[in-house]
């Protein structure tokens, strides 16, 4: 039986502005540093690697994970230099999970653009993805703060588990909720979590502010997880970047389905396991109408509420100011974005 979050009827749902508009004005100038950073990082003595590389990193990405560690740095007042290359590290490992999970996944878009598994080939993606991870080596080695190794390679470790994870349990039907949240905690959770972390780590901040950091960066990426699964449902394929209905092509039980499942009768049942095995336009249709009769994409989006609510409860920890301020800006963000 899975378990629902209440729902809160007393406040209204406002629409909340992009908030990257705000990021971008905060942070302007340590955003163009990042950049260029990344740039310098990216060149090879193999043109061909520089040429992947920069066409993923190019793509139009939002740099979330370099964003937060800064707005966290920053809120606990450190401006010093180490950020900017610590920034570049965390998008590297995202952008390098990008080019696995696209092999993985046969993907053909990546933020609306083809991928680069569709433009060169497999075996071009990952050794790419490779040459990133050698890259954050080089820059944590560079830096030689062990408390930022130990971060990172625990959440390049927990990433790299929770994919795994994620394909042993590809169309079974015997998923339960518990194994869905620690694939999201892993897969999506740990990065996100690493890139708070460090921002506190820069600030040589308390241990208890480090931890609070660490829990925001976990709860925010889940309820990002989470309203990611939602989108593969309910996107306009424009605005979100990617193919509708992969998930559920892929026989990824996300909550959504889990919800649907534990609540619909068993002929119902019947269609989403056959759209789970012999994916179509045609079953993806019926599973949908499904997950709508029994409010599976509304009770999801509860969930991430849930967790951003806890994810604001620990910003108290930072001072007031225009950096905390756009941190919390962002957890009413993430259940409305459409990308």
């Amino acid at each position: 039986m899975l378990h629902f979050p209440q729902r809160d009827h007393a406040s209204p749902k406002v629409e909340t502005p992009d908030p990257f508009n705000q990021f971008n004005h905060l942070l302007e100038q340590d955003l163009e540093q990042v950049e260029k950073e990344i740039t310098r990082r990216l060149q090879s003595q193999v043109p061909a690697v520089t040429q992947v590389a920069q066409h993923l990193v190019a793509s139009g990405g939002k740099r979330l994970r370099p964003i937060l560690l800064l707005l966290v740095a920053r809120a606990l007042d450190y401006h010093g230099s180490r950020a900017i290359p610590m920034a570049a590290a965390v998008e590297f490992v995202h952008t390098a999970t990008l080019l696995h999970d696209d092999v993985i996944d046969h993907a053909q878009l990546r933020r609306g653009r083809p991928s680069c598994n569709a433009l060169w080939d497999n075996k071009m993606s990952v050794l790419v993805g490779d040459f990133l991870y050698c890259q954050v080596s080089t820059i944590i080695a560079e830096d030689g703060d062990l408390n930022i190794l130990k971060c990172i390679t625990d959440a390049t470790t927990q990433t790299t588990e929770g994919e795994v994870l994620e394909i042993t349990k590809s169309r079974d039907l015997r998923v339960r909720e518990a194994e869905y949240f620690k694939i999201i905690e892993f897969k999506t959770g740990m990065l996100m979590s690493a890139a708070t972390e460090m921002g506190a780590i820069l600030a040589q901040a308390d241990p208890k502010v480090q931890a609070s950091m660490r829990q925001f960066g976990m709860d925010l990426g889940m309820a990002f997880q989470l309203a990611d699964d939602v989108l593969d449902y309910t996107s306009v394929e424009e605005e979100f970047g990617k193919a509708k209905g992969v998930d559920l092509k892929e026989g990824k039980l996300t909550l959504p389905l889990l919800v649907a499942l534990d609540r619909c009768e068993a002929k119902e049942a019947e269609t989403i396991r056959q759209g789970i095995l012999n994916a179509s336009s045609e079953l993806f249709k019926e599973v949908l109408k499904i997950l709508k009769k029994y409010q599976a994409i509304e009770h999801s989006l509860e969930w991430a509420e849930k967790k951003l609510s806890s994810a604001r409860e620990q910003l108290a920890c930072l001072p007031d100011g225009e950096y905390r301020e756009a941190l919390e800006t962002f957890t009413y963000y993430v259940t409305q974005r459409r990308k």
